[in-house]
């Protein structure tokens, strides 16, 4: 009888574990899977909470410590997630759309599609390019596969966010799906407000502060916005900053990073991040359950971020973009007044100014150029802009350098002993070393039937002679002529601190093997003379003439110039000249050439230009074909040639002719002479 009562209570105990056990994890099933979503929002509706205060950015100084960015304190809209249906989130979200256009403010939003009639929007006039683009971001977005055209997209979110066909129109919904969107980028939570706007003007938040009732979940907050101080200028250096990417975001999370912060997109700002951000602050703060700010309770300061000093010269490289602006104009103004339009259809063009005795860059101006602060307004018509002026030529565009490669042809000659200094080549007209295959003409035949007769090293310089540098480069080789072009830092990555730098071409076997194709004799005495396949940046080409300047020292090109603590006058990190490559010239070889680019000054294709300069120059012009355009014009040059401080290098796109060098000129005037001693500008003869 006992082991009977034993037995059945046994296992009514053992019965009850179990339903008890079963319970608890129903319950708990209940409460983090089925709603598990629920009970995390609730779990973050605190009266209480942290927030981080944001650390104002480290500013970018010239080297004069002009200011080239800084900051400007603001006001910034903010959206807060509170105890609100979809619909009324969406209607406050309306207000302060209709609000912005009203005003004239941008906000945040992020689709990209156009307005109705909805099409998909890229960057891209190749239609098989855009569906491309789209087919990938819909895939991104996990949209389903049935989602195939921009009005799918946009059918597809009304029914996500609850914007009904009924409520709202085309244009309404389509605005606040954009928004809507970039609220899911930025992680939008109870405790990851969103940023709606930034910058916006008090008349803003006083319209806000006093409809509260209309805005419920919408907080005005005091937040910093980068200042471009000098407007565009240096815009393809400095480059600009943008709220995180979720991606960038994933990466830098665990380095103090946030949802909401603003980094480094481009240019130097990207560069400079690590040192130009500063450490986030924390408020512990009380809100009101519609999301109004009541008081902060604890508050630890932000520590700013460090400040940069760059190599720049604002006042130089304000002169140089002008230059530049100035000298493609009255090409094309002179081009289309020619019978052959030559440099009518120049629109673009890069010039480099560099420290020749450091490698410090004083100026780079790219042309076309755009506006940092409109470069999400404007970034379509940019894109699609056929001049393109999102592109840094200065580092990412490869031209010919025509003729100004003829001191490369010289040094190696003279130092490889195949010309001597002051050895005479007769100029016979028309190269026959590999008659009847190839007879390539010097310029001054192919123009009048005239040749320059006894030419040596420097007097080949002056005018250019083709013949000479045919006959030095067959006897150099392609081989010997390369290697000294390398050491000048020609076809080759600089190094400079910038993204986007390319390596350019150097003619020869090793190229033409890459592309599957074959290198001839003939091909060696084209390369000597600038052509064939040789393709250089502007910063190589200013690299190049400033090692020739200096004697032959290599400076790596660089734009950083020091890195200072606003919080320790003492706490100082410079960034020193560095000398990549050491080449022992001849300083007879060295003065032949130098007295060569000075009499090109003087006596041969840039004296007109510089015929009433300020400055004593030594310099070398060139001129290169491109198909289906004007020939390019190119320009490098140094100053004072005695005593040399500037190296600069010029390119014109369809723009041979007198105005590449003219630019030249004017930068380097701009640098050498005093400010108070300036001449005013006036029109040269042309």
């Amino acid at each position: 009888m006992f082991s009977v009562n034993f037995k059945s209570r046994f296992w009514i105990i053992v019965i009850l574990i179990l339903l008890l056990f079963s319970l608890v994890v129903i319950r708990l099933i209940n409460i983090q899977v089925v709603q598990g979503e629920y009970y995390r929002n609730e779990s973050e509706k605190r009266l209480s909470k942290s927030v981080p205060v944001k650390a104002p950015r480290g500013e970018i100084f010239d080297r004069n410590m002009t200011p080239l960015i800084k900051n400007k304190m603001g006001f910034a809209i903010e959206l807060h997630k509170i105890d609100a249906t979809q619909s009324e989130t969406n209607q406050v979200l309306l207000r302060l759309i209709r609000l912005a256009e009203e005003k004239g403010f941008a906000y945040s939003h992020s689709l990209p599609i156009t307005p109705a009639p909805f099409a998909f929007d890229f960057p891209s006039s190749d239609e098989e390019e855009v569906q491309a683009k789209a087919a990938e971001w819909i895939s991104s977005k996990e949209l389903g596969e049935d989602c195939v055209t921009a009005e799918d997209v946009i059918n597809k979110y009304r029914e996500k966010y609850g914007i009904s066909n009924g409520e709202y129109g085309d244009d309404e919904a389509y605005k606040l799906i954009g928004v809507l969107c970039e609220m899911e980028n930025r992680m939008f939570s109870y405790n990851a407000p969103f940023t709606f706007a930034n910058d916006i003007e008090m008349d803003v938040v006083s319209i806000i502060k006093e409809n509260q009732a209309d805005y419920r979940g919408v907080d005005i907050v005091v937040d910093s916005t980068r200042e471009y101080a000098q407007g565009t200028l240096g815009a393809h250096l400095l480059g600009r900053v943008d709220v995180i990417y979720r991606e960038e975001y994933n990466e830098l999370k665990d380095q103090g990073y946030g949802m909401n912060d603003v980094i480094g997109k481009d240019g130097l700002e990207k560069v400079l991040e690590p040192y130009l951000k500063g450490k986030d602050g924390t408020s512990s703060v009380e809100y009101s359950i519609d999301g109004r700010l009541v008081r902060v309770i604890d508050s630890k300061p932000a520590e700013s971020g460090n400040y940069a000093v760059l190599t720049l010269d604002a006042d130089l490289q304000a002169a140089a973009e002008q230059a530049l602006a100035d000298g493609i104009a009255k090409t094309r103004a002179a081009g289309a007044r020619a019978a052959k339009r030559q440099g009518a259809d120049c629109d673009s063009g890069a010039l480099v100014a560099l420290d020749v005795n450091t490698g410090e860059v004083l100026a780079m101006a790219s042309y076309p150029s755009y506006d940092p602060a409109k470069f999400t307004e404007e970034y379509n018509a940019n894109m699609k802009n056929p001049a393109n002026p999102m592109l840094n030529r200065t580092i990412s565009g490869a031209y010919e350098p025509g003729s100004t490669f003829k001191m490369v042809t010289a040094i190696a000659g003279m130092q490889e002993g195949v010309v001597g200094p002051k050895e005479v080549i007769r100029d016979e007209g028309i190269y026959k070393y590999y008659a009847p295959s190839y007879t390539p003409a010097c310029h001054i035949w192919t123009s009048s039937h005239t040749t320059h007769g006894n030419v040596t090293v420097s007097r080949a310089l002056r005018e250019s002679c083709n013949y000479f540098f045919y006959e030095v480069g067959r006897r150099v080789t392609i081989e010997k002529l390369n290697m000294y072009a390398k050491k000048f830092g020609l076809g080759q990555k600089t190094g400079i601190e910038l993204a986007g730098e390319v390596s350019g071409i150097l003619a020869g076997p090793e190229y033409r093997e890459s592309i599957g194709s074959v290198w001839y004799p003939g091909d060696t005495i084209q390369a000597a003379i600038g052509q064939s396949d040789n393709m250089f940046t502007p910063i190589q080409m200013a690299v190049y003439v400033a090692t020739l300047a200096n004697g032959g020292t290599y400076y790596k090109p660089h734009l950083i110039k020091e890195i200072h603590s606003y919080n320790d006058k003492n706490d100082v990190t410079y960034f020193m000249p560095e000398a990549v490559e050491q080449i022992n010239i001849n300083p007879a070889y060295l003065k032949e050439v130098v007295q060569g680019m000075r009499e090109t000054i003087t006596q041969g294709t840039a004296r007109g230009q510089f015929s009433n300069s300020t400055v004593e120059a030594a310099g070398k012009t060139g001129t290169a074909e491109v198909p289906n355009g004007s020939d390019n014009g190119i320009f490098v040059g140094f100053a004072p040639y005695d005593n040399p401080k500037i190296a600069v290098a010029v390119v014109l796109e369809n723009g041979a002719g007198y105005y590449v060098s003219d630019i030249g000129r004017i930068v380097m005037e701009a640098y050498l002479t005093p400010k108070d001693a300036a001449p005013e500008a006036g029109e040269q003869n042309e």
